[in-house]
This record gives structure tokens, sequence and C-alpha cells, in this order.
């Protein structure tokens, strides 16, 4: 088997099963230890995948935190968020997350029916504080700096007494065999607690957050109902998407 083939088969083995040991890969590529080391490193220099002792395990996402980019404009973005209007009816309550994506949601909601939403993030509370046919609710409890929301104890208790019809997620990282995952502890209980009371799950991601992970899962692929991202995404991660029984959405160029 020629190299590329072999990095190709790696890489493939790597977003299905969300790692890859050098002893099996050796037996499954047919070619020794030693080769398949090498294959690791030259991947890991190319930041294909990252190198750990043994194998091999998917990059994680790099993020500059929310509070220094909330005011970027992204268009990739924008075409996700507005990807999933069509996923808004009259009289849902949804909840919006933070992140620049909900937020290019959050600013782009339809004004001509009526509707709840539900946040946590204070930056998506005031671009609705003057939409008149949203009823809003603000979560409260601390606020996390770095993501510009509420979280914790006393924000999951609020997230228990509400039903949300359909939760938007903005996504730091999202693997087929792994999940949803983020950076922090916190932030993915609060996360968690919002999936568990949503009837339908909505995440909002370009195809530099997919095959990646985190440090802190969130849920499992097969929560999630919906996948909006782009038509730069590779189409063999998009296929276990799919397998996991989540819908894609690619937005529009």
């Amino acid at each position: 088997m020629l190299q590329q083939e072999r990095h190709s088969r790696i890489l493939d083995l790597l977003s299905q099963f969300g790692r890859v040991y050098a002893t099996e890969l050796s037996l499954q590529l047919g070619v020794s230890e030693d080769t398949v080391r090498r294959d690791l490193k030259v991947l890991d220099e190319q930041k294909k995948l990252r190198r750990v002792h043994g194998g091999a395990l998917p990059l994680q996402h790099e993020n500059k935190e929310y509070r220094q980019r909330h005011e970027e404009i992204d268009p990739l973005k924008e075409r996700v968020a507005l990807a999933a209007i069509p996923l808004i009816e009259e009289g849902q309550t949804i909840l919006i997350d933070s992140g620049t994506t909900c937020l290019q949601l959050a600013m782009n909601l339809p004004t001509h029916f009526n509707f709840t939403v539900v946040t946590p993030s204070p930056l998506v509370a005031t671009k609705l504080i003057h939409h008149n046919n949203i009823e809003l609710i603000l979560l409260g409890g601390k606020i996390f700096k770095p993501s510009v929301m509420a979280l914790g104890a006393t924000t999951n208790a609020m997230l228990r007494k509400i039903h949300f019809d359909t939760c938007f997620l903005g996504v730091c990282a999202l693997h087929p065999s792994q999940g949803l995952s983020i950076n922090h502890i916190d932030e993915a209980e609060t996360l968690a607690t919002i999936i568990e009371q949503s009837e339908q799950v909505v995440t909002l991601a370009s195809y530099l957050k997919l095959g990646k992970m985190s440090t802190h899962k969130v849920c499992g692929a097969n929560k999630i109902d919906y996948l909006i991202t782009d038509s730069s995404s590779d189409p063999k991660l998009l296929s276990l998407f799919s397998e996991q029984g989540i819908e894609i959405k690619i937005c529009n160029d």
C-alpha cells in the first residue's frame, strides 16, 4: 500500500472511531509499526491529526475567546445561520446559544410571526430587545466571560423548568464517534442540560469545527437532529454524521 493510501486510510479510521492505535494500524495496513509511527508523525506535522503515545487522536479545535471575536463579521457563519431560519415556526419556544454563529442567527430572525426566544447570552438578548414579535427570556446565573454566557447551577435550574421545541447550538468541536465537545466543563454541563430540555437539537458549524475534539464531552452525535454546515465540509465526515441519524443541511454559497 502506497504512503498516500495509508494516510487516507488512517484518517478515515480516525474519523470513524475517534482514536487509532499504532499496533492495530500495523495489522490493518500490512506494514511495520515503525512505518505507522512515521506516517502518524507526517500527518501530525501536516496538522491532520494529533499524535499521542501509542497512536493518534483527532485535532483539538483552537478558538479565540468569544469575547475577543463577537464583533467580527464572518460571511460563512452568516450563511450557516441563515440556513437555520426555516426550522423556526410560529408559536415555538426556541433556545439560542452563545457564539458568533448564534449571534448571526439572532440578528436574522423572522419578524412576521410570534415566538419565544430563551438565551444564556446577553449579547444575543441585546439583539432582540426591539423585536416586537419575540417574547425574550434571558437566563440568569454567573456570566462565564470567555463565552459571554450564563452557566452553572442557577442557569441549569432555570433551564430544567423550560421545554424547548428547538435549541440552536454553536459548535466548538463535533466528531462522528466522539460527539459534541467543548473546552470548559461548566459550559459542557449547561449545554447538556439544554439538550435534555429540547425536542430538537440543531448544531451550527462550519467545516472547521467538524471531525475535531475538545476536552469535555457534551453529548453523543446521536443526540443531534440537524447539522447545518457549509459546502467545504468533508463528504466522508458528513456521511458518518448521517449514519448517526443526523440530518445534514448545507448552506448556500
